[in-house]
């Protein structure tokens, strides 16, 4: 008797688990701006001892139709690229009674240009979407202090570690790489000596957040100015994203009080100074001067 109060015990507090981890789904169909067909589908769970919302909204009539991402922040959903980058968000007002969902109103905003859209002619959709394209990694996905980073500089041809000319990153979240590790070849080539003095990964906060990223040495160029390949956190997200302007920057000098990353660039004849801010989750290059020498 002793172990069937056991065996029943423990099931219903794997069941009670199971219940605390489910995925609470909502969907709706609308329309923006009172002619866009639009669809907005989301999922709700505890992750970490925090409760998050995220889905996708998704046009069907676009001219190529793909799921966006939506992550909720404070009172609004963030549109995300695959890049990282916002290029909307959603303020929506819903009800929830008796396990019944309905939306009341809702708006679709620009973050460049601060212009508004309306949504209106709500229906509420009850099971997933076709187009769905599986569960939000951030409903899942591990907090920052998860995440290390290892790495490897060695000759690509002969193994060794001397005359050095490529780097292998490894990322590494609970003890399992990650697709975001990488091997690259770097430019120039690097002794033994100067292995040991150059910090070839680093943690540092390169979007001015207060949080870690991750900045990657890739070499000098000709004229000697530091090249980095770079990767940014998104706490709303939980994702690293790779920052493909970085790689354009060289010498990047950081400047915290005006969010700046300056890339000084020389030639025999010219110095060019490129000044990047971040824009909606993205590296933008804001201003471009030459000097001659």
């Amino acid at each position: 008797m002793m172990k069937l109060v056991l065996s029943i015990a423990l099931l219903i507090c794997a069941t009670c688990a199971k219940a605390q981890t489910a995925f609470e789904h909502h969907g709706f169909k609308a329309l923006l701006n009172g002619k866009i067909q639009v669809e907005v589908a989301f999922e709700t769970a505890m992750n970490d001892g925090e409760q998050i919302t995220a889905g996708y909204i998704y046009y069907p009539k676009a001219k190529t139709p793909a799921p966006i991402l939506l992550v909720k922040d404070g009172d609004r959903f963030v549109e995300y690229q695959p890049d990282g980058e916002i290029t909307g968000s959603l303020s929506l007002a819903y009800t929830q009674t008796n396990g019944t969902f309905r939306m009341q109103k809702g708006s679709w905003k620009n973050p460049t240009t601060g212009k508004v859209l309306q949504l209106s002619k709500f229906a509420e959709m009850h099971d997933l979407p076709n187009w769905w394209p599986g569960t939000p990694a951030v409903l899942t996905a591990p907090k920052r202090d998860a995440w290390e980073f290892g790495y490897r500089v060695y000759n690509d041809e002969t193994g060794a570690s001397e005359d050095i000319n490529t780097i292998w990153v490894n990322f590494r979240v609970n003890d399992k790489y990650d697709p975001l590790s990488f091997k690259e070849s770097l430019y120039g080539t690097f002794d033994r000596e100067q292995e040991e003095q150059i910090e070839w990964v680093s943690e540092s906060d390169i979007n001015f957040d207060g949080i870690p990223d991750v900045m990657v040495y890739l070499g000098l160029t000709p004229s000697a100015q530091s090249l980095y390949k770079a990767f940014v956190w998104n706490p709303v997200t939980r994702q690293f994203y790779p920052v493909a302007a970085f790689e354009e920057i060289q010498e990047p000098f950081f400047d915290k009080a005006k969010k700046t990353i300056t890339s000084t660039a020389r030639s025999y004849t010219k110095v060019y100074i490129d000044v990047y801010k971040w824009k909606n989750g993205k590296l933008t290059k804001v201003s471009s001067k030459e000097i001659s020498l």
